[in-house]
């Protein structure tokens, strides 16, 4: 079909926005995965069967006959039925009938879910159906996205989606979901962080402190996000909820200090010094000297 592979030679792969932007540092250019987005931060690409799970990379795709789109419409084809709902929730741990949900939002329509229809995509091989009024099922999905979150494996992402006239939008979780603002706002949290580790690993160089994002549970029960920039060294700082400054000559007679400012004062007090990246996921340049060698 294609001239190179025909879909029976080819399977979806699920990506996120953060593996992407990891790939876009890795593998540029024509050697980074053709995707189509599917929704929110969500796209759909494929990958080659029989050859290490290769993902088919624009360059490859520029030179099939047939576009992009075709094949992997072909691909997904007319995948098996959604399972049934457990307790309000359709898990659906097939990939490639995931694929299908996500680029045909009506295939989701009709299940018998309470309220309007929502997405979670929290790994390639777990994703959620439930209803936007099912306050229960929605917290038996976010139950589910902090067990994926401790199993320590790969995510795609805790952003949800809506079905809305044929089309996956953003969930407005913080209207519609308000009992359970603290809930999403801490699996968010979780889950940008295990992205900011997969972008660390990729960003190591000697000349610039890659801060990595920490969790931490307030004694209220809220979960916040921290790094920290030692004061005077070139960082990329993720966005976070607070930065730890740590100045080595701030204390009382020239002694190390620590200091918490949150993001945005930081980023006020630092002026245009400070620098938006083009990363994905975020970050900021903090200039400064080099970090110094770990002693």
């Amino acid at each position: 079909m294609t001239g190179e592979h025909e879909s029976d030679e080819l399977t979806p792969h699920i990506y996120g926005a953060g593996e992407l932007g990891v790939l876009s540092l890795t593998a540029p250019g024509a050697a980074h995965p053709r995707v189509e987005f599917a929704g929110g931060d969500v796209f759909v690409g494929l990958d080659q069967i029989g050859d290490d799970g290769a993902a088919v990379t624009q360059g490859q795709a520029e030179a099939w006959s047939h576009p992009f789109g075709e094949v992997l419409a072909t691909t997904v084809g007319a995948s098996s039925p959604l399972p049934e709902p457990v307790d309000g929730v359709i898990l659906i741990q097939d990939e490639a009938q995931a694929a299908g949900v996500l680029l045909d939002p009506l295939r989701a329509a009709g299940r018998g879910l309470v309220g309007d229809v929502v997405l979670f995509v929290l790994a390639r091989q777990h994703v959620a159906l439930v209803g936007a009024d099912d306050e229960s099922g929605l917290a038996r999905v976010l139950d589910l996205a902090e067990q994926l979150y401790e199993a320590g494996g790969r995510l795609v992402t805790a952003h949800p989606l809506m079905l809305v006239d044929g089309a996956w939008a953003r969930f407005p979780w913080r209207e519609r979901a308000h009992s359970l603002e603290l809930r999403f706002e801490r699996v968010l949290r979780l889950f940008g962080v295990r992205a900011y580790e997969a972008q660390g690993i990729v960003l190591q160089r000697p000349d610039v402190h890659i801060a990595d994002p920490k969790i931490q549970v307030l004694e209220t029960g809220v979960t916040v996000t921290f790094a920290a920039w030692p004061k005077g060294t070139a960082t990329l700082l993720p966005v976070v909820d607070n930065i730890i400054i740590a100045d080595p000559h701030g204390g009382a007679d020239g002694a190390a200090s620590l200091s918490v400012a949150t993001l945005n004062q930081f980023l006020d007090a630092a002026g245009d010094a400070v620098v938006r990246t083009g990363l994905s996921p975020a970050r900021y340049f903090v200039p400064g000297a080099p970090p110094q060698p770990a002693r």
